[in-house]
């Protein structure tokens, strides 16, 4: 009979030890993966690493190359099957570490099919059972034995003069095994990666394991069978009777805590936050004997979130300082939400409009044309602008807007939603209205101008041509000298008058001329035919005009250039002396011609040579009258080709260089 309630104790302590190893097993990290649906990883959590794994360059690599090459095809077969059929997949599979161990590893994988144009997805999360299974195979061979055992000493009950030697020694057998056990948890306690320690009924410390030391500061030796280290760890006595407040919930009515954060106070009195998990312990008789609580340093995590607080509250404060209403939505289009200048102008409150879509709001979208243009940024991305007339909140007031929007993204590049940034343009508007009622005004004027130049020209050229005519018919018939000079004087005048009213009549042409159009124009044939149409000119004064020029020289261009060459040349041969010379040339200047006309006359001192492109003003030039037009008509067009004008002194002699540049084609 003794031998029986003995095997039963055994038995019980067994299970005990059984269930409090399977609850350590339970607390062993996961490992969560994402692959595409081809089982390419997209991610996988570091906890792989325990494996000797380099989790960031596991990325873009193929899951199965990791699997026991004995359970790669049972894996990819069932996730064919999950895939085809939408279903979960669990299943055992084995990894090796990077000293040949085996690992099990407990998976369990679920199937999401794509959304909103996104590709589908494997995610799956593995737990390392590899000693969980070790211990059930142990304790099923300990059992085994153990039944043998039972059955062998029932056998041997039956038998009254057996000695009981044998019992005693399986006893001690049996005994050692659980002592190996022990050792055996023992050994998965240290090993750890998070706190654990057990507490008995009255908070005494019981365990306190390796990572216990490490994350407090304290080792067991200063913790084991004391409860002092609660006063150590949490100093502030409010806050220790508010954690413990929750403890004892646990222990006196074996209630289950998780994710229970508290700072601590190391022993060198840096500040941690660890998050606990609490769970009643049980004795084999299932009486509350204690806690055990498991506790995960997150001190870095929280620094990072408080980070990251800080940088969202940065960022709401920053929008918030930008004068234009801004709002963001996600894909969905609901508001995220907006800054101060937005909630002026719609007239509704940040968080009155967080989290709903504008239909909830009951107002007109503020933003305008939304629901079509978001969806549509959504699905091509980029951005869009455009502009409406909107009434705001704030002054009831009709407004020009100007709504820029563009989507968002993750750091992947995913598209997460659309954000909107409002400008008023209302004064911009008004000038452009107020631009375009002067630019018609001012084109109306300009055609006056045109018409009444053209009649000025056309009238004015009538009567001069009459008097010129008339002068030459008496200076055809006058044989005394004293009328023939003064006829000669009203034909030199009327002849100085119509090239006035020429002049003018072109420089005012010019000047109402914004935009020409330009052509293909070779340089060499034009300046030949403007040379001989003022040699008559030229020959009156004995001046004879040089043209080097050979071959061709196409110039982008519009032909009133001609009229920069005539007035160049007609000035040259005015200015310059009797008995000299002409040269016109052209020169090449990388992408540019540029046409030279030179005279050997007096010059232009230099203080001088800034103001010879001016209306009305001209260098005085003794015996010679002229109006300044001609060089401020080359000026206007050589602006509205965007070429170059120079004037420089003849480095050969005396005398004026004149230049003009022009596009190559």
């Amino acid at each position: 009979m003794t031998g029986h309630i003995e095997s039963v104790t055994m038995h019980d302590a067994l299970n005990a030890e059984e269930n409090r190893c399977d609850f350590l097993i339970e607390t062993i990290s996961d490992i969560s993966y994402i692959l595409d649906s081809e089982g390419v990883i997209d991610y996988i959590s570091p906890q792989i690493r325990k494996y000797g794994l380099d989790s960031e360059k596991m990325y873009d690599t193929h899951f199965l190359n990791y699997i026991n090459s004995s359970d790669r095809e049972n894996l990819a077969s069932g996730f064919q099957k999950m895939m085809t059929e939408n279903t979960s997949f669990d299943t055992l599979l084995r990894v090796f570490d990077q000293y040949g161990k085996e690992h099990w590893l407990e998976n369990h994988a679920e199937f999401q099919s794509g959304r909103n144009g996104n590709p589908s997805r494997i995610i799956g999360i593995m737990k390392d059972v590899t000693e969980h299974i070790a211990m059930e195979k142990e304790l099923q061979r300990y059992r085994d034995e153990f039944d043998e055992s039972l059955v062998l000493r029932n056998a041997e009950l039956t038998r009254p003069r057996e000695p009981l030697e044998q019992e005693i020694e399986d006893l001690k057998r049996t005994e050692e095994r659980i002592v190996s056990l022990s050792q055996f948890q023992q050994t998965v306690i240290e090993n750890a990666d998070i706190w654990l320690d057990v507490l008995n009924r009255d908070v005494e410390v019981v365990i306190w394991n390796n990572a216990a030391e490490t994350i407090s500061g304290y080792t067991r030796d200063e913790v084991v069978g004391s409860t002092m280290i609660w006063d150590q760890l949490y100093p502030d006595k409010e806050y220790r009777d508010e954690v413990f407040s929750t403890i004892s919930r646990i222990i006196e009515k074996g209630s289950e805590i998780s994710d229970l954060e508290t700072t601590i106070t190391r022993k060198d009195g840096e500040k941690r936050v660890v998050s606990w998990n609490y769970k009643k312990l049980l004795n084999s008789k299932g009486e509350n004997i204690g806690t055990i609580g498991i506790g995960n340093d997150i001190t870095r995590r929280k620094e990072a979130e408080e980070m990251q607080i800080k940088h969202v509250h940065f960022l709401q404060e920053l929008i918030d300082a930008i004068p234009a209403p801004i709002c963001y939505k996600d894909k969905e289009g609901g508001y995220l939400g907006c800054n101060k200048a937005f909630e002026n102008f719609s007239g509704i409150k940040k968080e009155d409009i967080t989290g709903k879509i504008t239909s909830e709001l009951q107002v007109e979208d503020p933003t305008g044309e939304s629901y079509y243009t978001d969806r549509e940024l959504i699905e091509t991305g980029g951005s869009k602008t455009y502009e409406k007339e909107v009434i705001y909140a704030s002054d009831q007031k009709k407004h020009n807007i100007m709504v820029n929007k563009s989507v968002f993204t993750d750091i992947k590049g995913n598209i997460l939603g659309v954000i909107s940034v409002i400008l008023d343009i209302t004064d911009r508007v008004r000038s452009e209205m107020i631009l375009k009622e002067y630019a018609e005004q001012l084109e109306h004027s300009n055609e006056l101008k045109e018409i009444f130049t053209d009649i000025m020209r056309h009238d004015l050229l009538n009567h001069a041509n009459v008097v010129n005519g008339f002068a030459y018919m008496l200076l055809e018939m006058e044989k005394d000298e004293m009328k023939i000079k003064k006829l000669e004087n009203i034909e030199f005048s009327n002849r100085k008058l119509m090239e006035l009213i020429e002049s003018a009549a072109s420089f005012a042409k010019f000047e109402t001329i914004d935009d020409i159009k330009f052509e293909s124009i070779e340089l060499a044939g034009m300046l030949k035919d403007v040379v001989k149409h003022f040699q008559y000119q030229a020959n009156q004064k004995n001046v004879s005009i040089e043209l080097p020029i050979h071959g061709e020289y196409n110039a982008l261009a519009n032909p009133m250039i001609e009229e920069v060459f005539a007035n160049l040349i007609s000035n040259a041969i005015k200015y310059g002396p009797d008995n000299s010379k002409i040269i016109v040339n052209i020169l090449d200047k990388d992408r540019d011609w540029m046409v030279t006309v030179t005279d050997f006359g007096e010059g232009i001192p230099d203080d001088e040579k800034s103001l010879v492109f001016d209306r009305f003003k001209r260098v005085d030039k003794k015996g010679v009258k002229g109006t300044g037009l001609g060089l401020a008509i080359v000026k206007r067009i050589v602006d509205l080709h965007g070429g170059d004008l120079s004037v420089e002194d003849n480095p050969r002699n005396r005398g004026t260089v004149f230049g003009v540049m022009f596009r190559k084609v």
